[in-house]
């Protein structure tokens, strides 16, 4: 399992492996859910720096250690080019060259992530229908919908009892 020194590591590896040194701080940020990871960078005159890399904490508690890694792989490709560079290139030719400089097929800008737990556990609120019993919403946050389901129905079965489950 993945952590904050181990993700370093991995970044530090990485740098080794080109003949650098990785050196900018790594935080877990646990309100990244839907972007698994990002480095921030900042213009200081006619240059790009990369300033610090976060890693979602919901992907290090919910993803397979392979898929973990190639987030962090591809994170480390964004610092890298940029360090290179000096320019910010998000995901272009110039990017990609050095994703395939160290093997990382992700590449993209949607990752596939193979999780270690059901879909519904990374929602806090999961609505059932009571009818047919199938989860038919998920959600983060609390919100209007969810506080008045008993003003909404089941798009599968037009079922007007729903629940809401809070996963934690």
């Amino acid at each position: 399992m993945y952590d904050i020194n181990k993700i370093e590591a991995r970044c530090k590896e990485l740098s080794a492996a080109v003949g650098d040194t990785f050196d900018i701080p790594v935080q877990l940020n646990g309100r990244l859910t839907r972007t698994l990871g990002r480095v921030h960078q900042e213009k200081k005159g006619e240059k790009w720096h990369s300033v610090k890399m976060e890693i979602s904490k919901a992907l290090l508690a919910t993803a397979t250690d392979e898929s973990v890694r190639s987030v962090i792989d591809h994170e480390w490709a964004h610092y890298y080019v940029t360090k290179l560079t000096g320019e910010s290139h998000g995901h272009d030719a110039e990017f990609k060259k050095v994703c395939a400089m160290i093997g990382c097929t992700n590449d993209g800008v949607v990752t596939k992530v193979e999780r270690t737990v059901a879909d519904s556990a990374m929602y806090k609120y999961v609505v059932r229908c009571n009818s047919c019993g199938k989860e038919i919403g998920y959600y983060t946050r609390m919100c209007n919908t969810l506080k008045n389901l008993d003003h909404c129905s089941c798009k599968l079965c037009g079922g007007e009892s729903l629940s809401l489950v809070q996963n934690w």
